[in-house]
């Protein structure tokens, strides 16, 4: 998912890209290559007034042409291969299975590097706080590929067995219940301002006439949240709210809601956010989940248990084995001293 993300955005970000460059083009005398940050090309500055300028229509020679200092991106099969061995094997198969899918992907990537080729144009990686930046993202990504690639090597291929996972469900039962919980639909009006207490007030005659009309059917509950409910929360659902964990409901919530029959329409309840209409409904008694409806749960959650204490050993090993020279003294020294600097840096800022 945080690929097909990636992707859509760069693909969103491509296509504003182009439209802002065909405004430009007409409006003005910039060109991509001032939008990018690259300058004008040289014969346009001197040659050209800018009003009349066009850029030439780029061939496959002049694309081949690029200077030293701005150097043309390339992308090869190779790389392709490399791209893919990293990508997650289920979002690998979906790339491959679709012949326009896996095309979109790879001009994606194409895109991404003439963005790049872009950015190092303009010296973004010459830049030493860019460059710390990156090397920080670079220790970050080597620290958590050793640390997944060490776990995995671990944690034994059949963990957890089904004896363990049968244990651990019945030691611990009184975790997998669903707790209970009932239905619930609200209409809710917010105060502009808590502290207005006219507002309030008026907020809350607005209310009762809403619940007068809904007392005499004039208007059906769900007509009623689309109408008056904000946020939209349960607006558009007839303001249904789903299956709400009593314990969970708020103590001047949960009284008046839970004193209603079922099918009933409460007062105006008043908390500090605005004034609800509530209407409940039946109630879902306590529900012990069975071993084989939370079997797949219980694993994922051992096998997390294991991966957090085996983090922790290694980062205990690592800092015994090479250990880095610090200790509380220094640290509150460091601290005062950054202080310090930021005040001063800010305050220089400023001036």
């Amino acid at each position: 998912m945080f690929l097909s993300l990636n992707r859509k955005l760069i693909t969103s970000a491509l296509f504003i890209l182009m439209a802002t460059f065909v405004y430009i083009e007409t409006a003005s005398a910039f060109s991509i290559r001032e939008f990018l940050g690259l300058g004008k090309p040289e014969t346009e500055e001197k040659n050209t007034p800018p009003a009349v300028q066009q850029p030439a229509p780029e061939t496959s020679k002049t694309r081949a042409e690029k200077t030293p200092e701005n150097p043309a991106p390339g992308l090869d099969f190779s790389e392709m291969q490399k791209i893919l061995s990293v990508v997650d094997e289920n979002q690998r198969k979906v790339l491959l299975a679709d012949e326009e899918v896996f095309a979109n992907f790879v001009r994606n990537e194409a895109a991404s590097k003439s963005v790049l080729a872009a950015a190092r144009a303009n010296k973004i990686d010459q830049n030493e706080k860019n460059l710390f930046i990156a090397r920080r993202g670079a220790e970050n990504i080597i620290r958590e590929i050793y640390l997944k690639q060490l776990i995995a090597a671990k944690i034994p291929p059949e963990f957890p067995t089904e004896e363990q996972l049968q244990s651990y469900y019945d030691q611990n039962k009184d975790k997998f219940v669903l707790e209970e919980r009932v239905h619930v639909w609200q209409i809710f009006i917010p105060f502009k301002d808590p502290e207005d207490a006219k507002e309030a007030e008026l907020v809350k005659k607005q209310a009762e006439s809403i619940i007068n009309d809904l007392n005499k059917n004039t208007i059906s509950f769900a007509a009623a949240a689309e109408k008056y409910s904000n946020p939209p929360a349960g607006k558009y659902n007839g303001g249904y709210m789903g299956l709400v964990k009593i314990s969970e409901l708020k103590p001047g919530i949960k009284e008046p809601l839970m004193a209603l029959a079922v099918d009933k329409v409460s007062a105006p309840i008043k908390t500090e956010e605005g004034i609800h209409i509530l209407k409940r409904g039946s109630i879902v008694q306590k529900q012990d989940l069975r071993y084989d409806e939370v079997q797949e749960q219980i694993r994922k959650l051992l096998v997390t248990q294991l991966e957090n204490q085996l983090r922790q050993a290694i980062f205990k090993q690592a800092s015994e084995t090479y250990p880095v020279d610090i200790n509380d003294k220094i640290i509150e020294e460091w601290r005062l001293k950054l202080r310090t600097n930021i005040t001063t840096d800010k305050s220089a800022a400023t001036q």
